[in-house]
């Protein structure tokens, strides 16, 4: 039985709120800046406590309306990006 990848927030990562449209994540073992919009800020709080890629669909879709069809393609990307560069980590 494959159990399905959990994302966490690297706990060393900082978080700064700029404004209403975006926020900037730092990595401090990179020293990598990424700015993020509010679709990717919360994929960043979902992987708080950690959180699979159906879990947060699922929180998408209470937490907002007239989801793209593309959702999962979307959430895949941030995630990519936020991997990456050691935003978050997987287990």
């Amino acid at each position: 039985m494959c159990k399905e990848t959990t994302y966490l927030q690297n706990p060393d990562v900082a978080l700064r709120e700029e404004d209403e449209s975006g926020s900037l994540l730092f990595n401090p073992d990179t020293g990598e800046v990424l700015i993020i919009n509010d679709t990717a800020r919360f994929i960043w709080e979902l992987c708080k406590d950690g959180a699979t890629m159906d879990e947060i669909i699922r929180e998408f879709g209470t937490g907002y309306e007239n989801l793209p069809e593309n959702l999962k393609e979307d959430v895949d990307s941030y995630i990519s990006v936020m991997t990456k560069g050691g935003f978050i980590g997987s287990k």
